[in-house]
Formats: C-alpha cells, structure tokens, sequence
C-alpha cells in the first residue's frame, strides 16, 4: 500500500470535499476497515493508494463512495466530479468505485 500520494491533511480534506458532493452519502471503508490510507495515528476510510505491480505502473489513486440512492445521481458524472476534486490534490491517476447505495 502506498499513502505517499497525500498526505494526511490533504487526505482529510479530500474526503471531507468528496462527502459534500452531491450524490454522496459517504466513503466506504470495507468490511474491516481494510479500505483506508494509513498515517501514524490515522485512518482515512474511503481513499487507498494502489502498490504498482512493477516500475512501469504508476500508483493511483482508488475512491470507495457510498452513493446516496435518494438523489439518484448520474454515476458517469458523479465519478467524473470526483476525479475532478481529487485532481486539486493529486495528478495520480483515480480510480472512482460505487461500493455501495443508501
């Protein structure tokens, strides 16, 4: 797992930005919390920093959103916003997963 992409704040921030989207109900953080970026003293449910399988793969940048089912958001655009609000913080590449619908 790579949590080097952002740093603690900027993870914060980020997931705090991607919840007050419209469409989103929250982050998913997996069934064991497994789905997180780790800093000393820290969890940031919803983000995951990938592991590159090999030098020619660039770590990126994974979101887990829980989509708010009410709203029924277009899930193209919803996933291109988020893309868009990750971008002010990182130029990984990122990868949007709807994990789940509230």
């Amino acid at each position: 797992m790579r949590d080097d992409l952002l740093d603690r704040e900027q993870a914060e921030q980020l997931a705090r930005e991607i919840c007050d989207l419209d469409g989103v109900a929250g982050l998913y953080g997996g069934q064991f919390g497994e789905v997180a970026m780790l800093f000393p003293g820290e969890r940031v449910r919803g983000l995951h920093a990938s592991t590159p399988r090999d030098d020619s793969e660039a770590p990126h940048l994974e979101v887990f959103v829980i989509v708010d089912g009410d709203l029924q958001p277009n899930l193209e655009e919803l996933a291109s916003t988020i893309r868009d609000t990750a971008a002010r913080y990182t130029d990984a590449p990122v990868d949007v997963t709807v994990s789940d619908v509230e």
